[in-house]
């Protein structure tokens, strides 16, 4: 992809300047939207993003000086991978891709992902009843089956209630497992503690990781001071199984009752700020292993 001069302002958000950061600095939590005429969005889909395409990540990213990065695939587009595996295409050697398979994909198809750059696998888990509970550890195992061969990981969306009831499961599996948004722990629920603990007991094992990433998704303060006892404690367990993401283009800015079929408005969040926050609260150290040397290990950069 040529290169071109870092923008202050993309999809409309005026973004702060970063710190200096250090290099190869990797984002491992992004998506990529659209043309919808090109990559067009599940039926079942829950909501419709405006365009957000790889020359809009590449302009954030320049400006942030964030020089590698993992696309996950959102959940609009269901098993659909064609948006994320050309996104890996025009990003190229620096770029790594999480997808969302069916329960059936082929493994030939599996290799081939591979080979485009992909390293993990999503699971978008939605787990309000027994029955659910029993499906989604049933999904969770046969998966972790299917691309055990490739090397890949598992990437949970998941809430610390739902991980509650299956975590014993997770460090036996056949992959490492990564834990998105904090593993779902909210500081200022009554359950804050005991998710806590079991994120930490989990990353001990060395087969979990948890992802910083997303901090508007676990907390509703604006400033995120209520997550910095969350952070030293995950950080303070294991520093080498945490990774930094920003969650762009920070999907979800209108109301859960919101139509799927009309689009649906970004929350504007400033990714300059919100890392200089990140940065400032870690120090340079422990800032390279989360940004660049934890990233390279998982996702082969």
């Amino acid at each position: 992809m040529p290169s071109a001069a870092p923008a202050d302002r993309v999809l409309g958000t005026r973004h702060s300047p970063a710190p200096l950061l250090p290099g190869n600095a990797c984002d491992t939590h992004v998506h990529v939207f659209g043309p919808a005429h090109r990559y067009p969005y599940a039926p079942d889909r829950s909501y419709i993003p405006p365009d957000a395409l790889p020359s809009d990540l590449s302009a954030l990213h320049r400006h942030l000086g964030i020089t590698r990065t993992v696309l996950v695939q959102p959940s609009p587009y269901g098993t659909d991978n064609a948006r994320l595996l050309d996104g890996l295409r025009e990003l190229g050697e620096s770029a790594r891709g999480v997808a969302v398979i069916a329960p059936d994909a082929d493994p030939g198809e599996l290799r081939d992902m591979h080979e485009a750059g992909v390293r993990g696998v999503r699971v978008n888990l939605g787990v309000h009843t027994a029955n659910d509970l029993e499906q989604a550890r049933e999904r969770i195992q046969a998966t972790a089956r299917k691309v055990a061969p490739l090397g890949w990981h598992l990437d949970l969306n998941i809430d610390a209630t739902a991980l509650a009831a299956f975590h014993e499961i997770l460090p036996g599996l056949p992959v490492p497992v990564v834990l998105d948004h904090f593993a779902g722990i909210k500081p200022t629920a009554a359950t804050c503690a005991e998710a806590l603990t079991r994120t930490r007991t989990l990353l001990e094992t060395g087969r979990v990781w948890v992802k910083l990433s997303a901090p508007y998704r676990v907390t509703d303060s604006g400033s995120y001071a209520d997550l910095d006892a969350v952070v030293t404690a995950l950080l303070g367990t294991r520093a080498d199984r945490a990774l930094w993401g920003s969650d762009w283009p920070h999907t979800g800015g209108t109301p859960a009752d919101r139509d799927p079929h009309r689009i649906q408005p970004y929350l504007t969040i400033d990714d300059g700020q919100s890392l200089t926050r990140f940065s400032r609260q870690l120090g340079a150290s422990l800032l390279r292993q989360v940004l660049v040397d934890n990233p390279a290990m998982l996702y082969g950069l």
